[in-house]
């Protein structure tokens, strides 16, 4: 069993960005340096996925400011065996109403990705919001990237950015990893992209948890059933249940600011019960390269 764990390395950020915040927005990233205080060695090697898009630039004046404001925890983090990816929010700054909003098409993917990658090699994604889409998945392939994580099985969620509404579809996505077609990321098809899509493990959803579900899709105009009865649980959560899954690869993520001690509590508790897979293996993703875990 491989298992796979990505932090999307998020700032904190207001609700509505229309100004740089007069705060540091990477104190989270002192959470990460007590989990790895605390945990020492029996931290397991991990993808930590660094936030670098246009609102990073826009508050610190550098896309990779995320990685240089912690360099030396990076480094430390890579010489015991962890990975850096990339983390992107598509939002882009609106000059008419001077606040960010969503953007599926923005212009400064190539910028955020070349600064990012002057640092390290950026194998794999984590998309803000668990966002996806064609035209973004296409991107992600061009700038080289060979796995993203983002897919939640069977979900469709909602949120407003800015004053901007958006949908993140996962709705008829396999639990199997697959490289997407190009002209539908749900799926692969005759002409499918380099990049293999990695869903993230799901739990079980409770009996109250689908009734929710139901209650929010009609809420939204969407009376699709289909994954009602599946949920996603980050690292840091108590877990009520443990994971159904019949694939050889389980992915889960958390966030910084997820760190709380309950979290961490919830964290440690987790890993443990991951360990007690047979034959538990943590990998990144470039050890991935050669497994042969992929769907087609």
């Amino acid at each position: 069993m491989k298992i796979l764990i990505g932090c999307d390395v998020d700032p904190v950020l207001p609700r509505v960005l229309d100004r740089a915040p007069a705060w540091n927005i990477w104190n989270p990233l002192e959470k990460i340096e007590k989990l790895i205080s605390e945990m020492q060695d029996d931290l397991p090697p991990m993808i930590w996925l660094i936030r670098a898009d246009q609102s990073i630039q826009f508050c610190t004046g550098s896309y990779s400011s995320g990685y240089s404001s912690k360099e030396a925890m990076w480094q430390q983090l890579l010489a015991n065996g962890h990975e850096m990816g990339w983390h992107v929010h598509l939002m882009s700054y609106d000059t008419g109403n001077g606040v960010f909003r969503f953007d599926p098409e923005p212009s400064w993917l190539e910028d955020a990705h070349q600064s990012v990658a002057g640092h390290f090699k950026v194998r794999a994604t984590r998309t803000g919001w668990d966002y996806g889409s064609n035209f973004l998945l296409r991107k992600l392939d061009d700038l080289g990237v060979k796995i993203d994580f983002s897919a939640l099985p069977g979900s469709i969620s909602w949120y407003h950015v800015g004053g901007s509404k958006l949908v993140v579809d996962w709705i008829g996505v396999s639990q199997a990893p697959y490289h997407p077609a190009r002209d539908n990321y749900k799926r692969s098809g005759p002409y499918s992209l380099n990049l293999v899509e990695i869903p993230i493990t799901q739990f079980v959803n409770s009996t109250v948890g689908v009734a929710k579900r139901i209650a929010w899709r009609f809420r939204n105009n969407c009376y699709s059933l289909s994954g009602l009865t599946s949920k996603t649980r980050l690292l840091t959560e108590d877990w009520p249940n443990f994971p159904i899954s019949d694939q050889r690869l389980w992915a889960f993520y958390f966030h910084p600011d997820d760190l709380s001690d309950v979290g961490i509590r919830n964290f440690v508790k987790n890993l443990e019960r991951l360990r007690g897979l047979p034959d538990a293996e943590f990998v990144t993703p470039s050890s991935l390269n050669a497994l042969e875990v992929f769907a087609d």
